[in-house]
């Protein structure tokens, strides 16, 4: 029997970005058969993946489903966490790809569509065609978002985790006999969620001001803008009114003449 879904966060929405895309090489290229399928030209890659510096996209995403044209044999691909969420094959035209997203058991989402044009020719501009066309590589990917409003407590939890960054640490070693460190290269830490208050600036790792404390501030000296605004315009509505009454006064004294 299944467990009951977790009750929700009310009020929360929770955003989460990731690349879908596809490179592409003209045949023969590194990775792909050599020879390639009789008629066969260009070789290509169709992929989800997570931003560069963002989160671990496998804390949500749990199951990809590619489905490819139908000439090609098992044209529905399957693949499960960890990944990587892709699909390699071989080919010669272009064709859309549908994507469907499988989202964590504990989320209580139901699976969404996306769909991408796979892209096996250069475009853009002369420069950018000119470097596809030396590079022998083209990328054609999007920014996409996924929205969880109201997630459950479960997996709130999750996606507000620190772990989900994880993936971004690099080994480095501690010496013979000890364990390795597993640590970030960059000066700042990524974060699921902003400081309560501001790091002091001299303080190791401090990125910026921006904390929940100064957004709330921003939200407020907004707000107070807004107000000072609102008062500006009704300030002004009187004086149009005010000088809509004089014009007409003028008008009747000299009708009246």
């Amino acid at each position: 029997m299944p467990a009951a879904p977790s009750k929700r966060v009310k009020g929360t929405q929770i955003r989460r970005h990731f690349l879908i895309g596809n490179t592409a090489h003209v045949l023969p290229h590194p990775g792909f058969p050599d020879p390639p399928p009789d008629g066969h030209t260009k070789g290509w890659t169709v992929y989800v993946r997570p931003l560069p510096n963002g989160p671990d996209i496998t804390t949500w995403l749990k199951k990809v489903q590619f489905k490819l044209h139908h000439t090609y044999a098992d044209a529905s691909r399957t693949i499960e966490a960890p990944g990587p969420f892709e699909v390699s094959e071989t080919g010669y035209g272009e064709f859309g790809v549908e994507i469907r997203l499988y989202f964590a058991q504990e989320s209580g989402e139901k699976a969404v569509y996306r769909e991408h044009y796979l892209v096996l020719a250069p475009y853009g501009p002369d420069d950018q065609r000119a470097r596809q066309e030396r590079e022998n590589k083209i990328v054609a990917e999007r920014l996409e978002t996924i929205e969880f409003n109201e997630p459950t407590q479960e997996f709130f939890k999750t996606l507000t985790s620190e772990d989900q960054f994880n993936w971004l640490k690099v080994k480095k070693g501690r010496g013979k006999g000890k364990k390795p460190d597993y640590i970030f290269e960059g000066a700042v830490e990524p974060t699921a969620q902003l400081p309560e208050k501001a790091m002091d600036p001299g303080q190791a790792g401090a990125g910026g001001a921006w904390s929940v404390q100064y957004e709330r501030q921003v939200l407020a000296q907004l707000q107070q803008s807004g107000a000072t605004l609102d008062q500006m315009i009704e300030e002004e509505k009187r004086g149009m009114e005010e000088r809509r009454r004089r014009l007409e006064e003028l008008g009747v004294a000299i009708g009246a003449k």
